[in-house]
């Protein structure tokens, strides 16, 4: 797979995951129910896997990439 997100990108995605992932799985008082808290986790683990190996099938999609272009 293309690598299509950037290193700004994959911090930003790494800070969030890691916050949806606390609130949707460890502190589950945020939301009343387990199901919400459970897709709010889900997102989190998703979107960790998704920084860690830099691709986004969404971005794939739409042709978006955060990646910088070497300069020549």
């Amino acid at each position: 797979m293309k690598k299509n997100v950037g290193r700004l990108d994959q911090i930003l995605r790494i800070g969030i995951s890691l916050v949806l992932i606390y609130i949707g799985f460890i502190n589950e008082a945020f939301f009343s129910d387990s199901l919400s808290s459970n897709i709010i986790g889900g997102i989190g683990v998703l979107s960790l896997v998704v920084a860690i190996i830099r691709s986004c099938p969404l971005y794939a999609l739409t042709g978006i990439s955060t990646c910088q272009t070497k300069k020549q």
